[in-house]
């Protein structure tokens, strides 16, 4: 009996750690959300209106900025989901200097709140840190094109 349950307990831990136990996923609906950024940079002197822009986001697809139109110059290294909260580290190498960015998500089903950190390394400048912070809410299905 002992060894059943030790023997099930060693599948178990093979399973999540080679992967074939199915990522926890976040509290978040499929669909065509609007996504509020606002951006704020040390030293600018007036503030940058915030913005607003849709996107269609799924569980897989989860980071917003990241659908069809990303920029192939652009790589998330690293993107992780615990709980309702998903994680990255994005990297942008440009011609002129690179763009490092991390973020965090917390999707409330309908609703997201999130920032994200930057900093933009540009070729014979100083390094300038960008911080954002978004909102998001869920308007209905993506349309189908």
């Amino acid at each position: 009996m002992k060894v059943s349950i030790l023997a099930a307990l060693v599948i178990v831990l093979a399973l999540v750690w080679c992967g074939g136990v199915q990522a926890a996923e976040p509290n978040m609906k499929d669909g065509l959300w609007e996504i509020k950024t606002k951006v704020e940079m040390k030293g600018m002197p007036a503030s940058i209106p915030p913005s607003v822009t849709k996107q269609c986001l799924t569980k897989k697809d989860s980071v917003p900025g990241q659908g069809k139109e990303k920029n192939p110059n652009c790589k998330i290294t690293d993107q992780k989901v615990s709980g309702n909260t998903v994680t990255w580290a994005m990297v942008c190498k440009e011609k002129d200097g690179t763009v490092e960015s991390k973020g965090s998500i917390t999707y409330k089903g309908d609703t997201f709140d999130g920032t994200t950190t930057t900093l933009i390394k540009n070729k014979g400048m100083q390094a300038q840190q960008v911080s954002t912070k978004m909102s998001g809410k869920r308007l209905g299905p993506c349309d189908k094109k």
